[in-house]
Formats: C-alpha cells, structure tokens, sequence
C-alpha cells in the first residue's frame, strides 16, 4: 500500500476544498437563473449564463472570502500539443485560483440532456472522453461535468447515466479498483446529488482523473 506524504496528504485535501468550492458556485450560479426561459436554449448560451451568473456571486459585496482569489472564464483555448491558434480546444468553463507562482485550475464540460442520443453525447469523444483521452484537464487531478436537463427531471437522468457508464467502462478507462460512478457523499450547498468517477489516463502516463458530475435543472 501507496501512503501519501504530509505535503501530498495537504495538497489533497486543499484541491478537494478548492472542486467544491467551483461546483457550489455553479450550483448558486443556477440558482439564481430564470431557469424556465432556458428550456430549450442551445449549449453556449446557458454556459454563458452560468458563467455571467457566477462573476456576479463572486463580485457581490456579499461574496463570501473563499471566492475572494476565484477567477471564472467561459470558453477559454486549451494549450495542447501540436493545435495552435483557432485549433486549440475549448473547455467550456475554467475556474482559476489567482495566487502567487502556479494557479490552481478546475476545468468544466457540460451537455444538454434532451434528446435519446443525450447520453452518449455526454459520455462520449465530444463529453466526458475527452477527459479521459487527455484533450482536457491533462494538468490536473480532478475536473467536472454539468448535464443541463431540458427533458424529464434529474432523476431520471441520473440513472440513464449511470447504465450507460457502465456499459462503456472499458472506453472510460474506469480505474479497476473503483467502485465507478458513485455519490461524492458532500452534504449542503446544494450538492448532494454530485457523483464522481475516476478514469485512468495511463496510454498519456498522466495519472488518474476524478470527474464530478453535476446535474442541473431546467426542464420544470
């Protein structure tokens, strides 16, 4: 058995405050939306707005502390090796930590869950794959993924997640001595229902990656 060492055990424990902190101010950033207006609405718009919504909850003179050094970008260029320019991929929200030497940052894809083909979209090369493949987060531990719900309710959704994550376990890389998809267990803030799965990312020698997953809704 692999035991991490004070420093590492501290790192852990700082980037695990640092993932819930981006997914809570997601959440409040939902919250606070006219949500029904947003039905039907495409993709980038409803990013967008989460993100509008979110700078907002950051700059209020209400802000909490913790969101003090929080820096929230909507559809920034991905350094990748060999795409330059407009080929660079884009993660749809990043969230970066500002602070003296390296900034810690939390990368987000999101897909609307709408339509029968809904759910390999968001498991699949254009969602949660690219995760996995090292397209995105290939820096970092740990990063998420929103599913807008335009159709049905959440719950629903999370069990068509859930089956197809498990048919597609091997193209996921899901690490073998994970359980898979599970609940994260995070109680308050609104984020009871975030799942979480780790994936390996060995053919890119990278190390693992734990994705958060995070269903929000704008069907009712």
């Amino acid at each position: 058995m692999i035991f991490a060492s004070p420093s590492e055990q501290q790192q852990i424990l700082y980037r695990s405050a640092f993932v819930r902190n981006c997914m809570t101010i997601i959440v409040r950033s939902h919250v606070a939306l006219n949500r029904s207006s947003l039905k039907t609405t495409e993709e980038p718009h409803i990013t967008g707005e989460i993100v509008k919504s979110a700078r907002q909850i950051v700059e209020s003179e209400y802000a909490e502390p913790w969101m003090e050094h929080l820096e929230i970008l909507d559809d920034p260029p991905q350094d990748l090796r060999g795409r330059r320019g407009k080929s660079r991929p884009r993660i749809d929200i990043e969230f970066v930590q500002t602070m003296h030497g390296r900034r810690p940052r939390f990368h987000v894809e999101s897909k609307r869950l709408y339509r029968s083909d809904s759910v390999s979209e968001y498991l699949g090369p254009s969602g949660l794959q690219m995760f996995v493949d090292g397209t995105y987060a290939s820096e970092w531990p740990s990063a998420g993924m929103i599913g807008y719900v335009q159709s049905d309710d959440c719950s629903t959704w999370l069990g068509r997640l859930a089956d197809g994550f498990i048919s597609r376990r091997t193209q996921l890389a899901v690490c073998a001595d994970q359980p898979g998809w599970e609940a994260t267990g995070w109680t308050g803030d609104g984020l009871d229902s975030v799942q979480n799965s780790c994936h390996e990312r060995a053919a890119m020698n990278i190390g693992r990656i734990q994705v958060f997953h995070l269903l929000l809704d704008f069907a009712a």
